[in-house]
């Protein structure tokens, strides 16, 4: 448990911290405002951005999801998922979208599970606010 406990909390610090990284790199290769950019370029580019930043954070936690369960035997997936990397980026993915469609986790690898949850509304909520300040950087229409 101590090393699960150790594993969440050391992902969900990294996770927040690459995600503020990346925020600040993706709003310094912005154009200012001012500048003649398409905004539907721009808008198409941080989407993508944004998921890409979301996808490496969810195989973090795939990764470490994988690590307890595998190298701590410390739980399990429960149900028809096995214990391949593709079933716990599955569940991670889901866990980090907090869709919560996914197997139920033994072990505990619930504890892992429950912060990924938390993380992954913060920092999808914190990509929300931060596109809907890049689409308010909309050149004025005459």
């Amino acid at each position: 448990m101590i090393q699960a406990f150790i594993v969440a909390i050391s992902l969900m610090i990294l996770a927040v911290v690459f995600h503020y990284w990346s925020l600040g790199r993706l709003l310094h290769c912005l154009p200012q405002r001012g500048q003649q950019r398409n905004h539907f370029l721009r808008s198409v580019l941080v989407l993508l951005l944004l998921v890409c930043v979301h996808l490496t954070v969810i195989v973090g936690f795939a990764c470490g999801l994988n690590f307890v369960s595998v190298f701590c035997d410390a739980g399990q997936l429960a149900g028809d998922l096995g214990a391949g990397f593709m079933d716990f980026f599955y569940h991670s993915a889901v866990t980090y979208s907090t869709l919560g469609i996914s197997e139920v986790p033994t072990g505990a690898l619930k504890f892992v599970t429950a912060l990924e949850a938390l993380t992954g509304i913060i920092l999808l909520t914190w990509s929300a606010t931060f596109f809907y300040s890049v689409m308010g950087r909309a050149p004025e229409r005459e």
